[in-house]
């Protein structure tokens, strides 16, 4: 079964239009890129704005979150993005590297998931990451 890991999108940004995986400057995207690509068969980006991005998609900055979204905005998200998931046919086992906001409506529409980083704080999750990448 195939792993994919999905990364929450982070709010700091370069100011112009980049690959979607080098939009994201911040610390906590950064470690969580390098490890999904080095321990996942593939990985994508959920953007609070467009919903799945593949890392190599084009995107210009942009200032949305889902945090402090209402329940139902952040429900109708994670249904839009699991229909892009079905969409491109990826199936196998999901790995969550995002926050509540982002995965406790997306988790329940998939098929095998995992949140190695649930319930960690910001800094624990920095460090959960630096253990694994060395």
């Amino acid at each position: 079964m195939p792993s994919i890991g999905l990364v929450a999108c982070g709010k700091a940004k370069l100011d112009h239009p980049a690959p979607a995986r080098d939009l994201y400057t911040g610390t906590l995207f950064r470690f969580a890129r390098a490890y999904c690509e080095r321990t996942y068969d593939t990985w994508y980006i959920l953007s609070a704005r467009h919903g799945l991005v593949l890392p190599e998609a084009v995107i210009a900055p942009y200032d949305q979150t889902l945090a402090g979204a209402s329940r139902d905005a952040r429900r109708r998200w994670a249904t839009w993005v699991a229909d892009q998931l079905w969409a491109l046919g990826v199936e196998g086992r999901f790995y969550l590297h995002a926050g509540e906001d982002y995965a406790d409506f997306l988790a329940p529409q998939l098929s095998v998931v995992r949140r190695p980083l649930q319930g960690l704080g910001i800094g624990q999750q920095l460090h959960w990451y630096k253990e694994r990448l060395g």
